[in-house]
């Protein structure tokens, strides 16, 4: 398996969650802000899910790399 592309899924996964924690911390600060700002902040946060995503389908098309076959134990 090429570690490069795992490595860049596991660094954007774990700024997901870092962002989200804070999102979480910071969350009366967000909601008191423009409608604008929020909503540039919800496509930023599609655009991460989503390319996290497609991050997943190519590990699990090139690679056969499934964690969440590996977390409910349905190895193929």
């Amino acid at each position: 398996m090429n570690s490069t592309s795992l490595y860049a899924h596991i660094l954007s996964g774990t700024l997901l969650f870092v962002a989200t924690i804070y999102l979480a911390l910071h969350a009366s600060k967000i909601v008191s802000r423009n409608p604008y700002q929020n909503m540039v902040l919800l496509l930023l946060a599609s655009i991460a899910l989503g390319i996290h995503g497609l991050s997943h389908l190519g590990l699990e098309a090139v690679y056969n790399y499934n964690p969440m076959a590996l977390l409910l134990g349905n190895r193929p």
